[in-house]
């Protein structure tokens, strides 16, 4: 039988996790027009609001990859004081095309995020994931069973082009399929994929 302290000590216990987001744009006060974000934020309080957001999702023990566009072409002064004000014991970031190479390799230098990638391969449970900005209609292991998760498209990528265990993991998306703004964990994303068909957009379907 576990005792009273082992049962509280348990309780304290955090276990880390994973979080997938894309394309917060700090420092781009004009997104809220063109987004759902303005029904929860303004111009003035966006960069705030996405901290916020940010903090009441994640831990400090957790993980977020970020799949590109973190902010709207700003420096590295502006990209390390957003950095401090966030939880995560890892932030793994995917180049965006408003993200800057130089400013990136500076942040992991001086150790505010852990590595930038333009193309990354990681597990999500026992899948094969293909992570990438922008979305992939043919990626590694497609036929396998592989997902891909990807940015860029706040949430607008046509149907015909999102067929398979392909996600937009972005802010945006998150909303048209929650009706609230979010991170995806990692949890959510296999659940999302069990949802999904498997398709198949080259000439591997042949070897089916």
């Amino acid at each position: 039988m576990l005792s009273l302290t082992y049962i509280y000590i348990l309780k304290d216990i955090k276990l880390s996790k994973t979080w997938f987001t894309s394309d917060l744009h700090f420092f781009h006060r004009n997104i809220v027009e063109y987004t759902n974000r303005g029904k929860e934020t303004n111009k003035s309080d966006h960069d705030k609001w996405l901290i916020n957001l940010w903090n009441e999702t994640v831990n400090p023990e957790d993980t977020v990859y970020h799949l590109g566009d973190f902010a709207f072409h700003k420096s590295y002064e502006d990209l390390a004081g957003i950095l401090a004000a966030v939880n995560a014991k890892q932030i793994i970031m995917l180049k965006g095309n408003h993200d800057e190479k130089s400013v990136l390799n500076r942040l992991v230098t001086d150790q505010w995020i852990t590595e930038w990638h333009m193309y990354r391969e990681i597990k999500i449970g026992d899948t094969k994931t293909v992570l990438h900005h922008f979305p992939i209609s043919s990626w590694h292991q497609q036929g396998r069973g592989s997902y891909h998760l990807h940015g860029h498209c706040h949430g607008n990528l046509k149907e015909m082009f999102s067929q398979g265990l392909i996600l937009d993991a972005g802010l945006d998306q998150y909303y048209n399929m929650y009706g609230k703004h979010g991170f995806f964990s990692e949890e959510q994303v296999i659940e999302i994929m069990k949802a999904k068909t498997k398709f198949i957009s080259d000439h591997h379907a042949d070897r089916e």
